[in-house]
């Protein structure tokens, strides 16, 4: 995906189990349940001319899911390979990598600005922070 805007992940959120015996009289207590990955949103100024904006409109309309994203910080410039369906993240660039999908298409229209654009993304993993060596 080329030229976003803006990028969020949402946050995950866990549940909590109750552990409460009968004989407790003053509070209650908990056990950290499991984590439900967050939903968040790709932000875009709509390029009909960037192949990746139209994919990524398309992908959300279809409600799309199980894609891989692998995100790149500006810490380096090295792309990741792709070698028989196996990819590779160079050592020399931080990444974040989920799985998630994307649906419901939005965009804005204001006066004096490009037209915006964003899909919700809800991710099925958590995110990987792999920082660069």
């Amino acid at each position: 995906l080329e030229c976003l805007t803006s990028i969020d992940f949402g946050s995950d959120s866990t549940t909590r189990i109750e552990r409460t015996c009968l004989d407790e009289t003053q509070q209650k207590s908990y056990l950290n349940g499991l984590s439900d990955p967050g939903e968040g949103t790709l932000g875009f100024n709509v390029d009909i001319e960037n192949a990746s904006h139209l994919k990524l409109i398309e992908w959300a309309q279809e409600k799309k899911e199980g894609i891989q994203f692998y995100l790149g910080a500006s810490d380096g410039t090295a792309p990741p390979t792709v070698t028989t369906g196996t990819v590779t993240l160079p050592t020399t660039r931080t990444w974040w990598a989920f799985t998630g999908g994307v649906s419901t298409p939005a965009f804005t229209f204001e006066a004096d600005a490009l037209v915006g654009g964003t899909v919700t993304l809800q991710r099925s993993s958590v995110v990987v922070m792999t920082p660069k060596t």
